[in-house]
C-alpha cells in the first residue's frame, strides 16, 4: 500500500477535502455535518481572511482513497497579537491509522518551518468563530453546529505526535424548567431597572441589520483576551453575518441597551440543526432546505451560540436579562434544553451563570500545541 500526502490546489480538490469529513462520520448518530457550502466559502478565497492570513491543505491519500485531511494557517494578525511567528492547524481528519495523522502532521509542520512558524496550535479555524477543539469527553452527546466531532481516538493519535494541553473548552446542558427559571426572571427584572437597561425590540430582520456591525465590534471587545481570540475585521464581519443571518431566529436573539441607547450585551441561539445536517449529508439541495427549515420550526433543542457583556457591565447580572429573553422563547417553543457553545475553562464568569439554572457539564474539548524549535 501506498501513502502519499497531496496539496490541495484546485476547486475539485478542495471539493473532495470537504466531503471527506462527511464520508468518515457518514455512519455516526452524534456529528452534526457541517454544511458543504459554508466550508467551501471558509476554505476558498471568498473569505476575507485570507486578506491576512495564509493558508495550505494536504490531503493523505492510500491507494487512490483519500484516508485523512488537515489545515495550515498562518494569521498575521494573532502573530502580532501574540508577538511570536505562530501557527494554527485545523479540519485534521483522519482514519485511525497512526502512520496517516502521523504523514499529515509531519508535512504541516514542514510548511510551518518554511514560514519560521515556532509554535503550532489548534485545532483552530480562521477566527474564534470558526469551529474549534478536538473532544476528549462527551463522544455520546450530540454535537451541536457549531462544534467539531471527532472519533475518540483522535486524542491518541495527536498526543503521540508529541502535542501537548494548551487549555480546555467545557460545554453545558441546561433546562429551563422549575423554580430556577423564575429566579433568572426576578433577577433580570431587577437588574433592568437598576441599571435602566433595555430589551432592544426588533421586528424583522430588516431591523436587526441595524445593529450587526455593533453586535461584532461589542464581541472584538469582550473577547479580545480570550485565548485563541482574533479581532474580526470589518469584511470578516458582513461575510459571517452573511453566512449566517438567514438561520436566525429573531425570537431567540437577544439584545440590551443602556439608557443611551449604547449596546452593551447580546445573546445569539438558535435551534439545534444537528439532526437536520445528519438528514442533509452537508448540502443544501436538494433537501438540504427542507431539513433546516423544519428544524427552525420545531425542535426539542436550542444552541447557545455567542453571548457577549461589556466589561464594565459585567457581574451585574445582565447575562440574566439575556438568558431570560432567551429561554423564555425558548419555552413558548416547547423547549426546555439548551447546549452551551465552547467555553474556556478558566472562564469562571459564564459558568457561574449556568448555577442560576439546572444544568450538566458533559463534553470537554482540548486545544493542543507544539513548540517547533528547542
Amino acid at each position: 500500500m501506498s501513502l502519499e500526502i497531496k496539496a490541495v490546489k484546485t476547486r475539485a480538490e478542495l471539493k473532495k477535502f470537504v466531503r471527506f469529513y462527511t464520508e468518515l462520520y457518514k455512519n455516526n448518530q452524534q456529528v452534526a455535518i457541517p454544511l458543504h457550502m459554508d466550508e467551501l466559502a471558509t476554505l476558498s478565497s471568498k473569505n476575507p481572511a485570507m486578506e491576512h492570513c495564509e493558508m495550505q491543505l494536504f490531503l493523505a491519500i492510500e491507494d487512490g482513497k483519500i484516508v485523512g485531511r488537515i489545515a495550515c494557517i498562518v494569521n498575521k494578525h494573532e502573530c502580532e497579537k501574540e508577538k511570536q511567528q505562530v501557527g494554527r492547524f485545523g479540519w485534521f481528519d483522519f482514519v485511525d491509522k497512526p502512520e496517516v495523522s502521523e504523514a499529515l502532521m509531519a508535512t504541516a509542520i514542514d510548511w510551518f518551518q518554511k514560514r519560521n512558524i515556532i509554535k503550532v496550535h489548534g485545532p483552530f479555524g480562521f477566527t474564534d468563530l470558526d469551529r474549534q477543539g478536538m473532544l476528549i469527553e462527551g463522544f455520546e452527546e450530540v454535537s451541536t453546529f457549531a462544534t467539531i466531532y471527532n472519533y475518540k481516538y483522535y486524542q491518541q493519535h495527536i498526543e503521540s505526535l508529541g502535542f501537548k494541553k494548551q487549555t480546555d473548552w467545557l460545554e453545558y446542558k441546561i433546562f429551563a424548567k422549575g423554580g430556577s427559571f423564575e429566579r433568572v426572571q426576578k433577577i433580570s427584572d431587577f437588574v433592568a431597572h437598576k441599571y435602566q437597561l433595555n430589551e432592544v425590540k426588533l421586528h424583522s430582520k430588516r431591523d436587526l441589520k441595524r445593529y450587526i456591525s455593533k453586535v461584532f465590534q461589542l464581541l472584538n471587545i469582550c473577547y479580545q483576551d480570550l485565548y485563541g481570540y482574533v479581532a474580526l475585521t470589518e469584511k470578516q464581519m458582513k461575510h459571517y453575518a452573511d453566512m449566517f443571518l438567514f438561520l436566525v431566529k429573531l425570537d431567540f436573539l437577544s439584545l440590551i441597551e443602556n439608557k443611551d441607547g449604547e449596546l452593551i450585551g447580546f445573546g445569539i441561539a438558535m435551534p439545534s440543526f444537528s439532526q437536520a445536517t445528519q438528514k442533509a449529508k452537508g448540502k443544501i439541495a436538494p433537501l438540504g432546505w427542507y431539513h433546516l427549515i423544519k428544524a427552525m420550526k420545531k425542535n426539542d433543542t436550542l444552541d447557545l451560540y455567542l453571548l457577549a457583556v461589556l466589561p464594565e457591565y459585567q457581574n451585574k447580572g445582565v447575562n440574566a436579562m439575556i438568558m431570560s429573553k432567551i429561554m423564555n422563547s425558548a419555552l413558548k417553543f416547547g423547549i426546555e434544553q439548551a447546549e452551551s457553545n465552547i467555553e474556556l475553562e478558566d472562564n469562571k464568569k459564564v459558568q457561574q451563570m449556568w448555577r442560576l439554572f439546572e444544568h450538566e457539564q458533559h463534553k470537554r474539548r482540548r486545544c493542543y500545541y507544539k513548540n517547533l524549535v528547542s
